[in-house]
């Protein structure tokens, strides 16, 4: 019925009378066409019953002595009813004994068994077996099969006079709807032509014309209305529309004004954020610089150097009778095996400082490493650069490195090869420090002896996606819808700014910032999406 939606009332209408009148004349004619069927069927049964009844009584004597020719003979008076096809009459024993078979006998006839009195319609025939009495006593069946060729002539003449009636019908329904649907398609037309007016031209002062006062004339009258109310206030709109034009220009430069405002302030608020997080990997590296140096200080206050000297000394004394000394005197008996163990204290001390002194310098080259990041990331906002999303997920993992090591999380990565993208690094950095932070105190704050974080890059259906996931406290459903709101957060010292402005950063850029979580935990996962580039624009 999609087609009728198109369609205009004039025709709507037309299609509906005549859908009606053919369906009402249909089953009329279905109807009559059944009933004359069965009135057919009914009246060749009875008569071809009482013919077998009578060719049955003719065939008694036959059956008494066995003799077909004779029961042929009977037979062969079926002949005045062209529509008989066959018949057989069969013995007590349900064989054959003679057959009728119309133009002649047929080789290849075939005849149904014995079966109880009664017809029935079957293969295009009506089947009628009547049984042969003698005496009260069944001595045979008569069978006769007869075709209802007469039956298909009549309700093909009967189709044909259907056909007739039903076409005249539907013309003379069809001239008589196409004048009388004029009544309700009028009005109905003469009312969409002044919507169309007012609708195209913008003009309340048009009225439809009433005709009738039924439901179309009250139809009519409610638009008529409606266009006053709606005329009266466009007049009022268009009032407070030349007032309100010059106060929304006037605020509009002050939303303008407050705009730029709070991109500065959220520019320098992630830089403050990245710069926070620097100095704070620096000073715990610098604690361990502190622990390492102190370390070596006492290491080197604990020497057995001493020791050294007064054996050296001691020697000086008896380098004239050296060979005596160490073999006669108690002093320098004991002297070789001294220098043995002073040899393994100084070697000891000398492992010990040579480790922590390549700890200590590991630990200077990591804060240079971080004021180096530090120093590269710290630029303009808006500038972009062709980067490597992988290498700047490791930046951000360093600059929070101390930190994940000091609560012992355990990071894993899993980087699929991606395009380098012509983007703003320093907006990405933001995002990710920001997600790999609050992982960690998730993480901290978790209880849980197996910390795990796992950062991610995929590239797929146009996009690059990198994931901050961890096994941490997680996050309940219902604040699931807010948690990148400005000022949440679920933190006692959170300030509910890093999602918020990681959120709107993402969408400045072309992406989006997404979070799942199964709830309190179940850990949870931030995804960082932003558009790949495409080999047409390989800038993008």
């Amino acid at each position: 019925m999609r087609f009728l939606k198109n369609l205009s009332i004039r025709r709507k209408q037309t299609l509906i009378i005549m859908l009606t009148s053919t369906i009402t004349l249909l089953l009329v004619v279905l109807a009559f066409v059944g009933v004359e069927a069965f009135n057919f069927r009914g009246q060749l049964t009875e008569e071809m019953s009482t013919m077998a009844q009578v060719v049955s009584v003719n065939c008694t004597a036959a059956l008494d002595f066995t003799d077909a020719k004779a029961a042929e003979e009977t037979l062969g008076a079926l002949r005045v009813e062209a529509a008989i096809a066959s018949a057989c009459v069969y013995n007590e024993q349900g064989e054959v004994l003679a057959v009728y078979q119309r133009g002649g006998k047929s080789k290849n006839a075939q005849y149904p068994p014995v079966q109880p009195s009664g017809h029935q319609f079957r293969n295009h025939q009506l089947w009628i077996f009547q049984p042969i009495t003698m005496q009260g006593k069944e001595i045979g069946t008569i069978y006769v099969a007869c075709d209802l060729f007469e039956l298909n002539d009549q309700l093909k003449r009967f189709a044909l006079i259907a056909a007739l009636v039903l076409g005249l019908s539907l013309l003379i329904a069809f001239f008589l709807s196409m004048r009388m649907q004029r009544v309700i398609s009028g009005p109905i037309l003469q009312l969409a032509h002044a919507v169309r007016t007012v609708t195209l031209e913008k003009n309340y002062s048009v009225r439809a014309t009433k005709q009738s006062n039924d439901e179309l004339g009250q139809l009519v009258d409610g638009f008529n209305e409606m266009l006053v109310q709606i005329q009266a206030r466009d007049l009022a709109l268009q009032t407070a529309r030349d007032n309100l034009e010059k106060r929304v220009a006037e605020r509009t430069q002050e939303l303008e004004n407050i705009h730029r405002q709070l991109v500065e302030a959220s520019r320098r608020g992630g830089m403050a954020e990245i710069a926070t997080n620097v100095l704070h990997n620096v000073g715990n590296v610098l604690n361990s610089v502190n622990i390492s140096t102190g370390i070596i200080v006492d290491r080197v206050k604990k020497s057995k150097t001493s020791g050294l000297a007064r054996v050296v000394d001691l020697l000086g004394q008896h380098a004239h009778d050296l060979g005596e000394f160490i073999t006669r005197d108690s002093r320098g008996k004991h002297l070789p095996a001294h220098l043995a163990d002073l040899a393994q204290c100084l070697t000891a001390d000398q492992e010990a400082m040579v480790s922590e002194l390549d700890s200590l310098r590991r630990n200077v080259e990591h804060i240079k490493e971080i004021v180096a990041m530090q120093q590269n990331y710290a630029t303009v906002g808006g500038v972009k650069e062709m980067i490597n999303v992988v290498d700047l997920m490791e930046d951000s993992m360093r600059i929070n490195n101390s930190a994940l090591s000091r609560h012992g999380v355990e990071v894993i990565r899993e980087f699929e090869k991606v395009p380098a993208m012509n983007v703003e690094k320093h907006k990405i950095l933001q995002i990710l420090v920001n997600l790999i932070r609050n992982a960690k105190y998730a993480c901290g704050e978790s209880g849980r002896p197996d910390k795990r974080m796992t950062l991610r890059v995929v590239n797929g259906d146009g996009r690059v996606k990198m994931s901050v996931m961890d096994n941490g406290i997680g996050i309940p459903p219902e604040n699931l819808t807010r948690i990148f709101n400005h000022g949440f957060t679920t933190r006692k010292n959170g300030h509910g700014f890093g999602l918020h402005s990681g959120a709107l950063a993402a969408k400045a850029m072309g992406g989006s910032l997404t979070v799942l979580s199964g709830g309190a935990g179940q850990g949870a996962a931030f995804t960082l999406e932003l558009p790949c580039p495409t080999p047409e624009n390989p800038h993008e």
